[in-house]
């Protein structure tokens, strides 16, 4: 097995292992939403730690595979850009005839 194919196999497992661990945080996730109910304070630090350990995933991921996973900005949009040297103008109106 050359080194490429090596280091792929390694990739490979690793990104199995962090899928696993996310089922897991899932399975988590959905038994301590009974206790949280009951105690607010205990939601609000189970929240925490799991973003942590979701950070620390993400940052491992990223370096695993090089792929740069992009953040969802909420927001309003702004207006599209026309550039009106490259013949895209304004469209109008023509008065009924």
């Amino acid at each position: 097995m050359s080194l490429r194919d090596r280091e792929q196999w390694i990739k490979l497992d690793l990104l199995t292992s962090l899928a696993r661990s996310q089922r897991a945080l899932t399975r988590i996730i959905e038994s301590v939403a009974h206790s949280v109910e009951a105690s607010p304070s205990l939601g609000k630090q189970v929240a925490e730690n799991l973003e942590s350990i979701v950070r620390y995933q993400h940052i491992l991921t990223r370096k695993i595979t090089g792929i740069r996973i992009a953040h969802i900005q909420k927001g309003t949009p702004a207006h599209p850009w026309l550039n009106t040297q490259a013949g895209v103008h304004q469209a109008y109106r023509k008065p009924p005839s």
